[in-house]
């Protein structure tokens, strides 16, 4: 597992400030912030990379009760949630990404329960929740374990948390670690990501053992950056290479 920087380790003050000015998926338009070109740019384009995500949404899709996003972003994902069945709530470190993802919701005409909030001490009761997802968020926090206590405490007995965290067997990791690439659409190489976690499978394991139930696999062989060497691979090809050495790891807990 890569360790936070810089010494000593970061505070959730430094992460809100990295991700405030670091509007997650915006590296995938150039349109203004909140217009209408900007969220259809973002979401087809997201969803044409993350093909495992879609996959995840379709298995999901037809579901029903309360849904905590943990780590919303601009609400992308949200939104989708919300269509698939959920009545979803859904949390951000920043007020920055609260605000698109409301515009967001609003123009995509979807009801969500929006707030700013944080992982490590989730402002909601115990067993408050049917479901919870969060996808590549937990492993920017600085105290992963207390985020992961806090994902079981607000799931009811029989509920689901579908995680993603970043694989530290993966290709993507291997290129950053050589090149000493930053992390999160740097601005150049300077621009750190202050927390930054990686996972073997074992240690994800081990991240969820409170779980009753937990199941893990890599997916998504190559990130954006990759794209220009990327598109000639076909799919299958893709899902076997994901498999083998993808970046995200996809986990599946039930409390």
């Amino acid at each position: 597992m890569i360790e936070p920087g810089p010494d000593p380790p970061a505070t959730l003050d430094a992460v809100r400030a990295f991700w405030g000015s670091h509007i997650n998926n915006e590296y995938y338009t150039g349109a203004p912030r909140a217009t209408a070109a900007y969220f259809d740019e973002i979401e087809r384009r997201r969803y044409r990379w993350h093909a495992h995500l879609r996959e995840l949404l379709d298995e999901l899709r037809g579901r029903s009760g309360r849904l905590l996003e943990v780590g919303c972003g601009i609400g992308v994902d949200s939104v989708h949630l919300a269509r698939c069945g959920f009545d979803v709530t859904a949390i951000d470190l920043t007020e920055e990404a609260i605000e698109v993802a409301r515009a967001f919701a609003r123009r995509r005409a979807v009801s969500i329960d929006f707030r700013v909030g944080n992982a490590e001490s989730l402002e909601f009761p115990d067993a408050s929740f049917d479901a919870l997802y969060s996808f590549g968020v937990l492993h920017h926090t600085p105290d992963i374990e207390r985020a992961v206590g806090e994902v079981r405490r607000v799931l009811r007995p029989g509920g689901t948390a579908h995680v993603m965290l970043y694989h530290a067997r993966s290709l993507v990791h291997l290129v950053h670690w050589l090149l000493r690439l930053p992390y999160e659409s740097p601005r150049d190489r300077k621009d750190q990501c202050p927390v930054v976690y990686t996972f073997t499978r074992k240690e994800a394991r081990a991240l969820f053992s409170g779980f009753s139930d937990v199941e893990i696999r890599a997916d998504y062989p190559f990130t954006y950056g990759f794209r220009r060497v990327v598109f000639w691979i076909p799919r299958p090809a893709m899902r076997l290479l994901g498999r083998r050495i993808g970046w995200h790891l996809m986990i599946r807990a039930a409390r």
